[in-house]
């Protein structure tokens, strides 16, 4: 359920680059906002998230905002077994973990709720300089997350270009429901074995620049570099043994690296067309790890505005992965019954998998006078996955979102 949790949840210490608390003229000095949002895959997970966010200045070099976020997940997500598995009792987030045979038993119910708040300050220090802190926290059912972060921007004289330099740190606390433990790593299911909590902690670093082009066109290249430490593995996926003809004999917790270390690089352009004034948005992020997983990810947005500011955007992301080194759909052994020779990792998790994604969607604003403004979104995503058991994902979006100014 991570996976879901990256994309749906609030990004706590995400170190997007911010600009002057006073670099823009605003007619009202506070708004608040808030979100809608439900997501639902076919067959698999559904998710209902509400997000409230105040922000505004508090003085004339001081913004502040909080942002409070509750999600409710639900529904059945593939624990890494194979699909003619016996039953398993690892359940995802929240679930019982008890599956019935055939099919099903490679999916696990659950059931979790998420609470997050996260509290932002931005500081204009001088004409060209700001900084802006952030503070957040997350709590689950199985999972407590806590992040600081601190990111300053510089810019010229002209204020045509903007230097971007960002630090964030995070620390995770990982369980599993009703034991307040986590499994130890490439050992069997049945009996299993437990270790405490899990922890773990997290740096990234974040360095950019942003540039004019020209009156409509402004260009941004961000380099970023993360390295976490502590339990990776997730303490409900498990992998199968397998003999020569595919049919499993045992199941184990998977086991991955203590340590992962992430490289990205994102340019983002954004353009107002004329005539028109309709906004041009293109995308591209590159990230690497030490884990061998590569992907490429595209994203295109173009809004057209009418006379009466209402807009319509229409928006497409492509997404491609390359699998993690130590991704095994499940591991073949024909000795029956004994002790398997397993590697150092292995994790069947289909998120490590060569996988390709497809995003499309739509939104449309509604101004309402100069001081109100609502936004619904719809859109359909398709996943499809070289190895995993579950081949294709398709999910729906729909958000709805009300923004009033004060």
């Amino acid at each position: 359920m991570k996976s879901i949790r990256n994309k749906l949840s609030l990004a706590t210490c995400s170190l997007l680059t911010t600009g002057n608390a006073s670099a823009e003229a605003i007619e009202h000095a506070w708004e608040v906002d808030s979100s809608y949002l439900y997501y639902s895959e076919v067959d698999r997970v559904t998710v209902n998230k509400l997000v409230g966010t105040a922000k505004g200045y508090v003085s004339t070099k001081d913004t502040a905002s909080i942002k409070v976020v509750f999600d409710a997940m639900s529904g059945a997500t593939p624990t890494g077994a194979v699909k003619a598995s016996t039953p398993s009792f690892t359940g995802a987030s929240g679930g019982t973990g008890i599956n019935p045979s055939g099919e099903s038993a490679a999916l696990s119910d659950f059931d979790d709720t998420r609470v997050a708040v996260a509290l932002d300050w931005a500081h204009e220090h001088t004409r060209t300089l700001s900084v802006n802190y952030n503070g957040a926290f997350s709590v689950e059912n199985d999972w407590r997350s806590f992040s600081v972060s601190a990111t300053a921007n510089k810019e010229s004289s002209s204020r045509s270009t903007r230097w971007t330099l960002g630090i964030a740190g995070t620390y995770d606390q990982i369980f599993r429901v009703n034991g307040n433990n986590t499994p130890e790593p490439m050992t069997p299911v049945d009996p299993p074995s437990f270790f405490g909590e899990g922890e773990r902690s997290t740096t990234d670093v974040i360095a950019g620049v942003t540039k004019v082009i020209n009156r409509r066109t402004i260009a941004q290249l961000n380099l970023g570099f993360g390295i976490a430490n502590g339990y990776m593995t997730d303490p409900y996926k498990v992998f199968s043994i397998v003999d020569a003809g595919g049919v499993e004999w045992a199941q184990y917790f998977e086991g991955r690296p203590d340590s992962r270390t992430r490289w990205t690089i994102t340019a983002n352009l954004n353009h107002m067309t004329f005539p028109g004034n309709n906004g041009i948005h293109l995308s591209y992020r590159y990230y690497s790890d030490d884990w061998d997983v590569k992907s490429h990810t595209l994203d295109y947005a173009h809004r057209f505005t009418f006379a009466n500011a209402d807009y319509l955007e229409p928006r497409i992301r492509l997404y491609a992965q390359s699998k993690a080194e130590f991704y095994q759909n499940s591991f073949v052994d024909p000795n029956v019954g004994g002790t398997p020779d397993l590697p150092q990792y292995l994790s069947a998790d289909y998120r490590l998998d060569d996988m390709a994604s497809a995003t499309a969607g739509l939104t449309y604003g509604v101004r309402f006078g100069a001081d109100a403004d609502l936004r619904t979104r719809l859109a359909y995503i398709y996943q499809s996955f070289e190895n995993s058991e579950f081949d294709t994902n398709k999910a729906i979006v729909f958000n709805i979102s009300y923004g009033k100014r004060f």
